[in-house]
């Protein structure tokens, strides 16, 4: 049976989160991406035998200066953003799974400051762009790239139904 792990560390105090709620949904994204035939089959894991593995993902909510931090370090880019992925197992030259039965998917960071800002311009809730920058990482370790508008187009969709999939708001 597969099995995911989550952990999520909040290194922010600009705005209140509900850390299980957070990672409740990440779970919630997880089982919709692997019950979906046309969305794992989309993905880096297409080729692998997925019965009695863990997929785990480390989720970091942190502020805008860690992630303008991060951002300028890996990214050339002296500004804050919304979303970062590092993804260990879509970016790594070995595709094998651990020993234990782990496949590490890699760690989402979100800025929670943007969240909000992004959420209060776009007029919705901070949790609803919170759902939809961890969906939006997720995909992005799970493989998914959008280097031009229309890959962009491509995972805006897949993101939409995900999130409506799961009964979040249709962003």
């Amino acid at each position: 049976m597969l099995n995911f792990e989550i952990s999520l560390s909040n290194n922010q105090e600009v705005c209140p989160v509900n850390s299980r709620e957070v990672e409740h949904n990440a779970g919630l994204i997880l089982e919709y991406i692997f019950k979906s035939e046309n969305i794992l089959n989309l993905s880096v894991l297409r080729d692998f035998d997925l019965s009695d593995k863990t997929i785990s993902v480390d989720i970091l909510l942190t502020d805008d200066e860690e992630i303008r931090e991060l951002n300028s370090s890996y990214r050339g880019l002296d500004r804050p953003t919304d979303v970062m992925s590092f993804a260990l197992f879509a970016d790594g030259t070995w595709k094998e799974v651990l020993p234990n039965g782990e496949i590490a998917l890699g760690e989402v960071i979100i800025s929670v400051e943007t969240a909000k800002k992004q959420a209060d311009d776009g007029g919705m809730e901070f949790e609803e762009q919170l759902d939809f920058l961890l969906c939006h990482g997720i995909l992005h370790l799970m493989g998914y790239e959008h280097p031009d508008e229309e890959s962009l187009e491509v995972i805006l969709k897949i993101q939409d139904e995900i999130l409506a999939g799961i009964n979040f708001q249709n962003l």
